[in-house]
């Protein structure tokens, strides 16, 4: 997927790029070495909510990055917190619970020998400042956030 952005995109250039463990203080060390050593850093783009939280904390106030775009993944409260207070772009979300109901279910109708190959798509909606209220109150049912 990332080649096909590239190929559409051919202005883009990648200033750093590293593997952060998913975890957010690593995410933190990364994006603080890229503010230091690149005079622009104009997107983040993260394999999860929680990295791309972490690259955010490091230029939280810095009116340099302000216009700064930044995606994630898996729709977390936190991330979509940080949509909701424009600190986010976007994130698309990883419905847990939905995954978890469709691996049950294909796994009793293999077992079962109702089916023989099952492909299911569980969706992955893109959650922005446009719609981030929507899964906020989401989360609030489910008593997430």
């Amino acid at each position: 997927m990332a080649g096909q952005f590239f190929d559409k995109r051919s202005d883009v250039t990648i200033v750093g790029e590293q593997i952060a463990n998913w975890n957010k203080d690593e995410a933190m060390n990364y994006m603080e070495d890229w503010v230091q050593s690149q005079p622009q850093i104009d997107a983040v783009i993260s394999m999860n909510d929680n990295m791309c939280a972490g690259a955010l904390e490091v230029v939280k106030g810095n009116s340099k990055f302000a216009n700064l775009l930044s995606y994630g993944v898996d729709g977390t409260a936190e991330a979509l917190l940080l949509i909701q207070d424009g600190r986010m772009t976007a994130t698309c979300l990883q419905a847990a619970y939905d995954l978890a109901e469709l691996i049950f279910d294909a796994g009793h109708k293999l077992l079962t020998g109702k089916e023989k190959e099952i492909h299911d798509d569980i969706g992955n909606p893109l959650i922005t400042k446009d719609n981030v209220e929507d899964f906020i109150k989401i989360f609030k049912e489910s008593g997430l956030l």
